[in-house]
């Protein structure tokens, strides 16, 4: 049921950053702001809206809405 809403998010992958975009994977080309104001760099740096910023690891995810998660292992091997 996750799939469905995994389709669009950016992720740290194989230490690149990447873009999946209706369900297809790319790498990420250009900075991204979430819904929330979440900024994606795509050296893999986060500025979250409360001016926090994170280096995204590998197998972390962000969604398009600027929710933060774990892939799960299973969902990376394309």
């Amino acid at each position: 049921k996750m799939n469905h809403s995994m389709k669009d998010c950016v992720m740290m992958k194989d230490g690149k950053m990447m873009m999946m975009k209706n369900g297809k994977m790319m790498m990420m080309d250009k900075d991204m702001t979430m819904s929330d104001g979440t900024v994606c760099m795509k050296d893999g740096t986060c500025k979250m809206k409360n001016g926090k910023t994170m280096m995204m690891k590998e197998g972390e995810m962000c969604n398009m809405n600027g929710k933060m998660g774990k892939m799960k292992m299973d969902k990376m091997k394309m």
